[in-house]
């Protein structure tokens, strides 16, 4: 059982490492708007789309994230 959960852990970690880099460069953003959209695609997470205050960059975020 330990090996198992080892063995998913280990498959995990790269996927993980990679979104964690990917949201590290976004809190470099300034625009708050592009920040956000950022994140939101780094975390392939649409609810923070709605973050956004521009309803034309907040369609595209959720655009782009719900694929």
């Amino acid at each position: 059982m330990r090996y198992a959960i080892l063995a998913l852990l280990t498959a995990a970690a790269p996927a993980f490492a990679d979104s964690t880099a990917a949201a590290g460069a976004c809190y470099s953003i300034t625009d708050a708007d592009a920040r956000t959209v950022c994140l939101a695609k780094a975390h392939k997470d649409p609810a923070r789309c709605y973050a956004v205050q521009s309803p034309e960059k907040r369609a595209q975020c959720l655009a782009e994230t719900k694929k």
